[in-house]
């Protein structure tokens, strides 16, 4: 399962990204993956603010330009969603295999 990170967490990227570490080493320190560094520094450096003027925000600001969760809202990932739903409650019942239920 995924770490859901904080806008505690995601200032300490900037943090250490300021002080010099690689993504890599960004992500050890933080215990997540350095795909997840390269996503959150993609998404700092696309506001189009600098890191410094980002950790001087505010949470409720920092959260409402970074939020924690998807901002997706469509029709075709709604029903997406509600389909894995189905997938993973039918799949706890004996016997199911994608192959002949799906």
């Amino acid at each position: 399962m995924a770490k859901k990170l904080d806008s505690m967490d995601l200032k300490q990227i900037i943090r250490l990204h300021l002080e010099g570490l690689s993504n890599r080493q960004i992500g050890k320190t933080l215990g997540i993956g350095r795909n997840a560094v390269n996503t959150y520094m993609q998404l700092f450096r696309s506001s189009n603010m600098t890191f410094e003027a980002i950790l001087a925000l505010g949470d409720s600001d920092f959260k409402e330009l970074f939020p924690g969760k998807t901002t997706i809202d469509n029709g075709r990932y709604n029903q997406l969603m509600e389909y894995f739903e189905k997938v993973n409650h039918a799949k706890n019942h004996p016997g199911f295999t994608l192959l002949y239920h799906y």
